[in-house]
């Protein structure tokens, strides 16, 4: 009893010292059990791997093979470090034959998809949206037509689809729910469920003064972004002193000068969207076409004795009519943000649900934005809730194609810099053609 009554004097008397000493120890209790949690969570996954890699195999067959795109720059270099201690270890548990190759530059993982001579038995992306997007287009631009389903490890700053996916529900922002996250991610590829997925084609379109061959479409998963949310955003780690509140300052000290794209002002062209006729029938029959191309390969001898897997019969969308598919809608918008964005990242999942109304492309007109104080306001709630794609609508419109016509372009040289975001990548603001292309990846998911 007299030893708490003296301890409780020295707090009383060192009440600021005691006051820090609580606080450290709290800190200490708490990280250290969750790291605890961690080390529990990953032996979970790893005993439930291993049952996979305990499976025996003949002698004329081999491990499955997977390639990993680790993009190392990918959440302020902390990815490399992540993948190798909550990815990797699930991967050689459940007998997989792992290939590491990590990009070196913006572009390196579309040019190496698309060069790829032959493509592993899975493809498995570790970074963020941009190096998804990267391997989505090099693998859609093949000259062979070939495709592998693609696993998304979440290991970059911003995981759209991945979180989607993998995060669980009303999750915290805790590291413990982040290695969870990850973990599932690269369960999911070994489990082996597999979904198809739209993207978005973006096509630069030519002008008559344009003697170069035309580009090559970019691929999107989740959004193309455009406007002064965009170009705020961007300027993040500039502020890299203020830590964790890098986002917030940015939008604080930005806010109130006219260097960025405040109006976007912009012709849109649009067609509604479709399920499919003779309009549209090729970028519904991609599906399709890469299951004719696997029926041709040639067949083992034993495989006469084996019947033929029964498959759906094709739906001829050559003959279906639709005639407002082709109709063609133009407006003009001139709003402070503008997104065009799939059902991958639709804020209501119910929507996203409904079978072929997923089948389309959203176009968010945003607001002017009458209050810089206002801006701020909203922009910080986007980031804390990680709403980065849903900005203050004036209108939306479900487009099955949509062509963006900037009024303002870079011509000179002394012209600003105006750029788009697609899928957190910048890209030159140009007028561009973009249609969404229906069920067209195969991405692993729970």
């Amino acid at each position: 009893m007299a030893f708490v009554i003296r301890f409780a004097k020295a707090v009383r008397n060192n009440w600021k010292k005691s006051t820090v000493f609580g606080s450290a120890l709290a800190y200490g209790v708490s990280y250290s059990n969750e790291k605890y949690e961690i080390k529990q969570l990953m032996r979970y996954y790893c005993t439930e791997a291993s049952r996979y890699g305990d499976v025996k195999i003949n002698l004329n067959q081999r491990p499955p093979k997977v390639l990993v795109l680790l993009n190392p720059a990918a959440n302020r270099k902390s990815s490399e470090e992540d993948f190798h201690d909550y990815c990797e270890p699930i991967l050689h548990l459940a007998g997989f034959e792992v290939d590491l190759v990590k990009t070196d530059s913006e572009g390196h993982a579309r040019r190496y998809v698309e060069e790829l001579v032959t493509l592993p038995d899975a493809l498995i992306v570790g970074g963020g949206d941009g190096t998804l997007s990267e391997a989505v287009s090099g693998m859609k631009r093949r000259q062979d037509g070939a495709q592998c389903p693609i696993g998304v490890l979440p290991l970059g700053r911003t995981n759209t689809l991945a979180m989607k996916l993998f995060s669980a529900e009303g999750s915290s922002n805790s590291d413990l729910e982040h290695v969870r996250t990850m973990a599932n991610a690269a369960y999911a590829v070994i489990a082996g469920k597999k979904e198809k997925t739209d993207i978005m084609r973006i096509e630069v379109l030519p002008s008559a003064a344009d003697e170069t061959p035309p580009e090559k479409p970019v691929y999107a998963v989740g959004a193309l972004q455009w406007g002064a949310f965009r170009d705020i955003l961007a300027l993040r780690d500039k502020y890299w002193y203020t830590a964790s509140l890098r986002d917030y300052t940015a939008f604080l000290f930005n806010a109130f000068d006219g260097k960025h794209t405040w109006s976007c002002k912009a012709k849109i062209a649009y067609t509604e969207p479709c399920s499919g006729c003779s309009n549209c029938y090729k970028d519904m029959d991609d599906q399709w076409t890469a299951a004719k191309k696997a029926e041709q390969q040639p067949r083992r001898w034993w495989s006469v004795f084996v019947p033929r897997a029964k498959t759906a019969a094709k739906t001829d969308y050559s003959k279906i009519i639709n005639e407002k598919c082709s109709v063609r809608h133009e407006i003009e918008v001139e709003p402070s943000e503008l997104v065009i964005k799939t059902g991958n990242v639709a804020a209501d999942e119910q929507e996203c649900a409904k079978g072929t109304e997923s089948t389309k492309l959203d176009v968010v007109v945003g607001e002017q934005v009458d209050s810089s104080f206002g801006f701020i306001g909203g922009s910080w709630g986007r980031v804390r809730g990680r709403k980065y794609f849903d900005c203050p609508a004036k209108d939306s419109i479900s487009v099955r194609t949509v062509e963006l016509l900037p009024e303002r372009l870079k011509v000179e040289e002394t012209d600003p810099e105006l750029y788009y975001s697609i899928d957190n990548e910048a890209y030159e603001v140009r007028p561009v053609r973009i249609t969404v292309v229906p069920k067209a990846v195969e991405i692993f998911t729970f």
